[in-house]
């Protein structure tokens, strides 16, 4: 039996980074995202830092569920409404999904690099700045 999905009310801020919001039925839904997170305590970063290729999460094989395709199951879907007053959601980022409905086959993969630089003999100039500084790359 398909279903139908009714939602009276959804409100979303923000959806970015290979996220998506579906009302309804998919069949194959596939996402993919890769960030570099740099934070440092003083905002000092180069034109040309951050390659993906530096770090091995990015290329590393990720182990693969088996397939569970020959399980037996019985569904028993009384209504053929899926019925949602309302949905509030703040954020969908990193290739995630929010979804009022059915979907075959997910495979969603997020590969974030989280790097935090911080300092403990910071410079006297630097005390009070709170700007972003881009330098070139140093040859």
């Amino acid at each position: 039996m398909k279903r139908n999905v009714y939602v009276e009310n959804m409100h979303i801020i923000n959806i970015s980074d290979g996220s998506t919001c579906i009302c309804g039925r998919s069949e194959d839904l596939h996402a993919y995202t890769e960030a570099l997170a740099v934070q440092r305590q003083v905002p000092v970063f180069y034109e040309d830092e951050g390659s993906f290729e530096d770090y091995p999460i990015f290329t590393r094989d990720i182990p693969k569920l088996p397939d569970i395709s020959d399980v037996e199951m019985d569904i028993i879907q009384e209504h053929n409404l899926i019925r949602v007053n309302r949905v509030d959601v703040l954020s969908v980022a990193s290739a995630s999904t929010v979804q009022i409905g059915t979907t075959e086959q997910l495979d969603l993969e997020a590969r974030v690099k989280a790097i935090r630089h911080f300092i403990t003999d910071q410079p006297k100039a630097l005390e009070r700045y709170k700007g972003i500084i881009i330098l070139p790359y140093p040859d």
